[in-house]
This record gives C-alpha cells, sequence and structure tokens, in this order.
C-alpha cells in the first residue's frame, strides 16, 4: 500500500480562498515565491517559475494573483504598488514561525480570575441595605 502523504494544514487554509488552484499548485507558489530574491516582484514573475501545465491556464494565473492578494492580507507579502508584490519575510514558513511565537506566548498567560474583593463588596452592599419596612 503507497504511504499517502498527509496534506499540512496551512496550504488547506489557503486553498480554501482559492479556488481552481490544486494543493500543488500552492505549494509551487509559495516555493516561486520563496526563491526570488528580497526585492518587488510581478505576477509575471512568480509565474514565469512555475511548470509549464500552469502556465498554460488562464484561469490558474488569475487565482495565483488571487492567492498573493490573500498573502498580502496575512502580511506575508506587502504590495509597494498596484502590479507589484514584496516579501516581509524570506520564508513563508519564517513569516509565519514568528507569528506562532506570539501565538504561543499569548496562550500561556493564564486568564486571571475575578478578584474576590469586588464579589465580597457587591454582597456587602447588598447586605447593608436597609430594609423597607
Amino acid at each position: 500500500m503507497a504511504e499517502r502523504r498527509s496534506i499540512n494544514p496551512i496550504i488547506k487554509m489557503l486553498a480554501w480562498k482559492v479556488r481552481k488552484l490544486k494543493i500543488e499548485d500552492i505549494q509551487n507558489v509559495l516555493a516561486a515565491i520563496a526563491s526570488i530574491q528580497n526585492q518587488p516582484f510581478t505576477l509575471t514573475d512568480v509565474i514565469n517559475l512555475l511548470p509549464d501545465e500552469i502556465k498554460a491556464n488562464r484561469n490558474r494565473r488569475r487565482r495565483i494573483g488571487n492567492l498573493l492578494q490573500g498573502l498580502v492580507a496575512l502580511g506575508y507579502l506587502s504590495k509597494p504598488s498596484e502590479r507589484k508584490w514584496l516579501k516581509n519575510a524570506p520564508t513563508f514558513s519564517h513569516f509565519l514561525t514568528q507569528h506562532l511565537l506570539e501565538l504561543s506566548s499569548i496562550e500561556k498567560i493564564p486568564p486571571r480570575p475575578p478578584s474576590p474583593e469586588k464579589i465580597i463588596s457587591r454582597r456587602q452592599k447588598l447586605e447593608k441595605k436597609p430594609s423597607s419596612r
């Protein structure tokens, strides 16, 4: 029985927003972006680094633009101009690592229970109210 490789959950989540792109296409796009030096790049630059089957399909090329916009919304890419993108981290995994560390520190902070003084003071106020009789 052939071993089935599990799909990275982050790649799955990226695929939710981009129709007509396969998981492999998203992986190829991320690899292409990672291979670009730290300088502004265009959609054409990314597409030129992808396999021919993606280059030949107009709908898939358009969806790559949507994927890049999604990566801008996440903060991995920024748009210095209308048709150019710029990486904010060398790779997507580098970008996510920093955010995972921040998330980890947030999750380690235990929630504070309400202070007992406030509860006591409310009870005291209720007990001190004079009866109307």
